[in-house]
């Protein structure tokens, strides 16, 4: 396939999983209670008391996992949110609390005002997944490059069960995930 066929069908699939998500705050206010619980099952069995886990500030329509925050703190985990840089770097991270003041980054992202941490766990945010753990992101390429800086660390892709595709069109820089997280299951790939 053309490189210029799959970055369109990137394109065609993100912007119907974002009409798709902005249809679903209904199914978001109701069932992000759910993939919370599961994310927390899943790191309470991965990760040790004390690992840093890298979440992430909700976008537009995005699932909303403020409160997971506040759980993993209550559970002794430390917590870090990604600061969007300059195109073509991986993310940074940084120490978040309750207590922190928030910055707004590129792209209406929010981040800590704080010093940068190295993340254990990384939670990844998704437009869209496959079964064989290939993920559609906002187009950026971060998450990308964050998690071939970090490559010895664990980490899973985060999004609902409507969000699942048949197929993810994917390039060889595209990094696949071995955990799908959910409202529904726990996907190992």
């Amino acid at each position: 396939m053309l490189m210029i066929d799959i970055l369109q069908e990137k394109c065609d699939l993100r912007n119907r999983l974002k009409l798709l998500r902005s249809q679903s705050d209904q199914y978001h206010k109701q069932y992000t209670s759910f993939l919370i619980q599961n994310i927390v099952k899943f790191i309470r069995n991965s990760c040790a008391t004390k690992d840093v886990i890298a979440c992430f500030w909700p976008l537009d329509n995005e699932a909303d996992l403020r409160p997971l925050l506040h759980q993993l703190i209550q559970c002794n985990y430390q917590v870090a949110l990604p600061k969007t840089p300059i195109k073509g770097n991986p993310l940074s991270f940084h120490l978040w609390s309750p207590t922190v003041t928030m910055q707004e980054g590129r792209y209406k992202t929010m981040h800590p005002n704080t010093d940068i941490i190295e993340p254990n766990f990384i939670l990844v945010p998704l437009m869209a997944f496959d079964r064989c753990g290939n993920r559609l992101g906002y187009g950026g390429g971060y998450y990308d490059r964050t998690l071939q800086q970090f490559s010895g660390v664990n980490c899973a892709g985060v999004g609902f069960s409507y969000q699942e595709v048949t197929q993810v069109p994917t390039e060889r820089f595209d990094f696949g995930l071995p955990v799908i997280i959910t409202e529904q299951e726990i996907i190992y790939i």
